[in-house]
């Protein structure tokens, strides 16, 4: 299996962000961008792939996939991978924003919502602010530390989201539907992702209005 292709399946049968504006061919694009940044992540926290060197520095003792879909549902999560919060054009409401002075500032960047942390340097808070291969990869791979760092802390997948969540603790009342989501997405086959894509497509292109999408499957409407 192509990694990428997988992940990019994955993304496009997840419901787009209302607000998203972008055509079927566009938001294919994008989605692989996403997914080719989520598996430089992936790859390198278990320093597999083209990080399996003596250098590469091993953050998660898990396989590459389980970071990959934690990835793919914190995302889901933070900002349903809206166009306008990868691309650093959040509305004021969004992105943790704040008011100084009658000027609204956003805390809070890239799909997964990094914010500046000690964890964080300068730099890569500078850059985790657009839709382009290096931002997104730099803020997937800040956003997979995270994640290690719940994991060493937690030891469970519902810790490992609490702590991203900022809980500072193994429990977060709003880890627990994340977790089932991570759960869900984790538990269907390969088919059955690239069935949802192709489903997607048809209602994103109004091509079959019967079909209904659910996230992991395509039914029709009885």
């Amino acid at each position: 299996m192509n990694f990428i292709k997988y992940i990019t399946a994955l993304l496009l049968s997840l419901d787009p962000s209302y607000s998203d504006n972008e055509s079927w061919t566009e938001r294919t694009a994008r989605m692989e961008m996403i997914a080719t940044a989520i598996d430089d992540a992936s790859s390198k926290a278990t320093c597999s792939n083209e990080y399996t060197n003596s250098e590469c520095k091993k953050i998660w003792n898990q396989n590459k996939k389980s970071i990959a879909l934690l990835l793919v549902t914190q995302g889901f999560w933070e900002s349903r991978f809206a166009k306008n919060v990868h691309e650093g054009k959040c509305k004021k409401y969004e992105c943790d924003s704040y008011s100084v002075n009658g000027n609204i500032f956003h805390r809070a960047r890239s799909p997964w919502q990094v914010q500046r942390t000690g964890m964080v340097t300068k730099e890569e808070y500078e850059k985790m602010n657009a839709a382009t291969l290096e931002s997104t990869t730099m803020s997937a791979n800040v956003a997979s530390r995270y994640l290690a760092i719940g994991m060493k802390s937690c030891n469970t997948i519902l810790g490992t989201i609490a702590i991203y969540g900022g809980a500072g603790f193994c429990s977060w009342q709003g880890a627990a539907p994340r977790e089932a989501f991570y759960r869900k997405i984790n538990s269907i086959s390969d088919d059955q992702v690239f069935a949802a894509a192709d489903a997607k497509s048809l209602k994103f292109n109004k091509k079959n209005p019967d079909i209904v999408f659910v996230n992991d499957a395509a039914t029709k409407k009885k």
